[in-house]
């Protein structure tokens, strides 16, 4: 019997030859309307969720062809979703839903009302050590539609199953170090990890228990979703955060960047300024007139830069600066 082995292996080939060059948001987003295309779905839900008994926890979240405002009509009604039930019953299932089914409830009902939703297939990835497990809603709308049939679940799984996994490797495009002191994550803004946490451990695993599981400790989440750089002293590092955008499938999440504190880190904006400027090989009245201040202001910034560094002398200055600064 045809078993679109073929097309799915033609999918999985395309898959990872675009995880090669696409960041992780924008590859997934590129597997979804491929999918669309492949099995005849015409809107999406998906992202990154964790199962609970109590219900799914969503860390992370976009939709392909829906309204903006479908994840908080969700959330109204999720402990009514009947394809959690299922997942939850058999995580490893490809949960369905027909709106003129035999099992409803009023909040599956309300949905499928509300965004022409009729016959649903929700697949999951599911990592038992991990938080986050990607997961896709594939939604038919119209009449008639025709039914899921037990060939495209298959295939619906087969394909999720590979996109978490493609997922991993587009995420070193945007997590890659090219220094090989620093690392990077996706985090939800609640300090679930998402992607890039073996890069992390990897680098900077030794200051968190495992009592920790796969969230990053509390110290360092909540910085997450507080956008900027701090200084963790007691650490010895510095952490940056930024909200995440790609140019498609924005899944809210957040990029966390970690690298060892050095002494440059003490450096105010100012002095940072007078020390690009300074290792540019500028005299100190060039970088007054350049910086709209003083000679003796820049002497004295001059000293202090030195100090903090731990350097008495400009010969030693670009060195001690990274490569953002020079």
């Amino acid at each position: 019997m045809y078993t679109r082995i073929s097309e799915l292996s033609a999918f999985v080939l395309d898959l990872n030859a675009q995880a090669q060059d696409r960041g992780v948001s924008d590859l997934v987003a590129w597997a979804v309307a491929s999918l669309s295309d492949r099995l005849g779905f015409d809107c999406a839900w998906y992202g990154w969720a964790q199962l609970q008994t109590s219900g799914a926890v969503i860390h992370a979240n976009t939709t392909y062809n829906l309204p903006q405002d479908y994840y908080p009509f969700w959330m109204g009604m999720a402990d009514q979703d009947v394809l959690v039930d299922q997942l939850l019953n058999d995580p490893f299932c490809v949960a369905t839903y027909d709106r003129n089914g035999n099992i409803q409830s009023d909040g599956m009902e309300h949905l499928s009302d509300a965004f022409g939703l009729r016959k649903m297939a929700t697949a999951m990835c599911l990592r038992p050590e991990r938080t986050a497990s990607f997961y896709l809603s594939a939604y038919r709308g119209g009449d008639p539609v025709r039914p899921w049939s037990s060939e495209e679940c298959e295939f619906l799984k087969c394909a999720v199953d590979n996109i978490s996994a493609a997922a991993g490797i587009a995420a070193g495009n945007d997590l890659q170090s090219l220094d090989g002191q620093t690392a990077s994550i996706f985090m939800s803004p609640k300090g679930a990890a998402i992607v890039g946490l073996n890069r992390l451990r990897e680098r900077f695993g030794h200051l968190w228990t495992r009592s920790d599981g796969d969230r990053v400790p509390r110290w360092l989440a909540e910085y997450v979703d507080r956008p900027g750089e701090h200084l963790l002293l007691d650490q010895e590092l510095v952490a940056t955060c930024e909200p995440y955008y790609a140019a498609q499938g924005g899944m809210g999440w957040h990029k966390m960047t970690l690298r060892p504190l050095q002494r440059y880190d003490f450096l105010t904006s100012r002095e940072r300024e007078v020390a690009t400027a300074l290792a540019d090989g500028h005299s100190h009245k060039e970088v007054a007139r350049l910086l709209g201040v003083a000679p003796s202001t820049v002497r004295n910034q001059t000293q202090a830069i030195y100090r903090k560094l731990g350097i008495d002398n400009r010969a030693s200055l670009a060195k001690h600066l990274p490569a953002r600064l020079v």
